[in-house]
């Protein structure tokens, strides 16, 4: 990961630590949140870009962007983070919160299937540290 992608999930980590103090699982999944950013190289103006986009552009077209290549195609990359991320840490073998985690945590709090207690933390904490 970037070194300020490094810093943002420590940070949230710690923040979550400090709430969930005997949770480390939900310290885990605050660690590795963002694990699927690593598949894709992007700079700050792609990251903003897919901040606006992504809630805009619906999935076809997403993998119409991807079979095309090109900053299209690394913008779909950086939209569908979340899923890479999770297939990332189902094959290395993370426990299942921490899968769902990474690929439900830009979801809106009703589409959640993990526990929602655990949840509310770590979207509070990953809103708040920058």
């Amino acid at each position: 990961m970037s070194h300020p992608d490094q810093r943002h999930s420590i940070a949230v980590a710690q923040m979550v630590d400090k709430q969930l103090p005997d949770d480390r699982t939900a310290v885990v999944a605050a660690l590795l949140h963002d694990i699927g950013k690593i598949s894709v190289r992007s700079g700050i103006l792609l990251r903003v870009l897919a901040g606006f986009t992504q809630p805009l552009v619906s999935t076809q077209r997403r993998h119409r962007w991807t079979s095309k290549g090109g900053a299209l195609s690394r913008l779909a990359a950086l939209i569908e983070y979340p899923t890479a991320g999770a297939t990332l840490l189902a094959e290395a073998g993370s426990e299942e919160f921490v899968v769902r985690w990474a690929a439900e945590h830009h979801l809106r709090p009703e589409e959640w299937t993990v526990d929602r207690v655990r949840a509310r933390v770590l979207r509070r904490a990953d809103s708040v540290v920058v």
